[in-house]
């Protein structure tokens, strides 16, 4: 009877976590002002529902289906993984303790540790401007 019960609360535990780590962190959910290298400007939405979108200067509007697959700190920085049509990307924080920087990288290599990625930045992005490029 122990051994089930061990079982049973180990699979829930399990699939709580699966489900909870799926979901978009408030760090970085919500809405950002982002600049690609060659100047220009979006807005980029993290949704709860797992959705991100991208509306650049005249309105257009892109979304995609997204799900956050990893987070973790290597030294002060802190990132999160998402996965977005089959490819993954990181939500960057250079420094863990600012919350209005970030960067949107394209992982470019297969890696399965955070300091062995090697990719290409997307969007610089800040929660209340456009951030120079």
């Amino acid at each position: 009877m122990t051994g089930k019960w061990i079982k049973f609360i180990g699979a829930s535990l399990f699939i709580l976590i699966m489900m909870v780590s799926c979901k978009p962190s408030d760090k970085y959910a919500g809405e950002w002002y982002g600049v690609r290298g060659d100047g220009v400007k979006v807005m980029i939405n993290f949704s709860k529902d797992k959705e991100l979108s991208f509306v650049d200067e005249d309105g257009n509007e892109d979304v995609y289906e997204m799900n956050q697959t990893a987070t973790g700190i290597q030294n002060s920085t802190r990132y999160f993984r998402v996965e977005i049509d089959e490819k993954d990307y990181y939500v960057v924080f250079e420094d863990t303790d600012d919350e209005d920087n970030a960067q949107l990288i394209r992982q470019t290599n297969h890696a399965d540790d955070f300091e062995d990625v090697v990719g290409d930045i997307i969007y610089i992005m800040n929660r209340n401007d456009y951030p120079s490029p």
